[in-house]
């Protein structure tokens, strides 16, 4: 029970990032610009040093993986970013694909990947109700004996997301196993190159695994999840293993797995942030408050929170009672979730979203002080 650092980067993970980071023209230059300009006066002098540091040798890493991938529409079909209004959800098909039931602890690439496939077919050949799907991947739970399962397709309606993107996820799972196979040999080039390539940034890496080793001394996952991302998870005593992530370096997400019958959680952090780098998102310049006022004075929007505020509610559940498609209601959530003024929590077999009041209330105040200051 408890938080496990892992120091060997799972390669199979940033392989997939390495490709999505390429295909979509992602660069660290950019992903440099948007911490500092977020955090930058928050920063000491060695710490926007290090950034520098890390996102010059990141770079560079990318460039040696990914200098020779060739343009292919298959590449495209699977490592496209889908296009969400929610900037925390970076879903392509390949991560979806992968990330569903990669085992976080498993640093070699073809064991992984060896892994992945065994467990994907585990679940596809069985009975199963796939309720979620998020940049973490797609959730499944293995169907109750004497269940009945809806369709897929009726599961796949009840998924917040845009009707395109439900009938890729149909499609992938209908032929997962030739799938699997077109998208493994897209990576098999890349993921060795991977390999020789993180040895040599690994000694880069080592300050963050002490760093992150120390926090979680005196630290839960719970703890630095509500700090960074204004999401709950309730005390469970799942054992939850940390990984750093290269590529993903500006991200946090994480999963849940079971393994010979016990359930357990798997985080990926990545290598620029640590747990200073708050949730900041009511930041109260005159631009930022306006940007909040417009978010909140859509109907809909306002009236999500006027409801969340009462009682804690669900995509599907606040689809029905207001009378608009889950995919719309995940849309506005997601917004109100990147402003800051809406926390979400896990609960079983669903994210449920409630009121951040403390948002709310400093958002009014600052609104009353700049208006009526005299």
């Amino acid at each position: 029970m408890g938080e496990m650092i892992l120091r060997k980067p799972a390669i199979l993970y940033e392989t997939i990032e390495a490709i999505y980071q390429r295909v979509n023209g992602i660069t660290f230059s950019q992903k440099k610009r948007d911490i500092l300009l977020k955090y930058g006066q928050k920063l000491s002098g060695p710490e926007r040093n290090r950034i520098e540091l890390l996102c010059s040798h990141l770079s560079g890493l990318v460039e040696e993986v990914c200098g020779e991938l060739p343009e292919s529409p298959q590449l495209t079909y699977y490592f496209q970013r889908w296009d969400t209004e929610s900037k925390w959800q970076n879903m392509c098909l390949a991560k979806l694909m992968i990330y569903s039931f990669l085992d976080i602890r498993i640093a070699d690439f073809q064991e992984a990947l060896d892994r992945t496939r065994t467990a994907a077919l585990g679940i596809l050949s069985r009975p199963y109700v796939l309720f979620d799907v998020n940049s973490g991947g797609m959730s499944f739970r293995v169907a109750d004996a004497g269940e009945t399962v809806p369709e897929l397709v009726d599961q796949l309606e009840q998924i917040p997301i845009e009707e395109q993107y439900r009938w890729k996820i149909y499609k992938i799972l209908c032929r997962f196993p030739e799938a699997f196979q077109e998208l493994s040999e897209h990576l098999y080039p890349v993921a060795l190159r991977m390999e020789a390539a993180m040895e040599s940034f690994l000694p880069l890496a080592q300050e963050s695994y002490d760093h992150w080793e120390q926090y979680f001394q005196g630290h839960s996952f719970p703890d630095l999840l509500e700090q960074l991302t204004n999401q709950e998870v309730e005390a469970d005593g799942l054992d939850t293993y940390i990984n750093l992530s290269m590529l993903a370096a500006n991200d946090m997400i994480y999963t849940y797995g079971t393994l010979e019958g016990k359930d357990f959680r798997q985080v990926y952090i990545g290598v620029l942030i640590n747990e200073s780098f708050r949730v900041d998102r009511v930041q109260m310049t005159d631009e930022a408050i306006c940007n909040l006022l417009k978010v909140i004075s859509d109907r809909s929007k306002f009236e999500i929170l006027r409801r969340i505020s009462r009682s804690s509610s669900y995509c599907q559940e606040l689809a029905r009672e207001m009378n608009l498609t889950t995919a719309t209601i995940s849309r506005h959530m997601g917004l109100l979730l990147d402003a800051g003024l809406v926390r979400a929590r896990r609960g079983e077999n669903r994210i449920y979203y409630d009121l951040n009041r403390d948002a709310v209330t400093n958002l009014c105040d600052v609104v009353c002080g700049v208006l009526l200051q005299q």
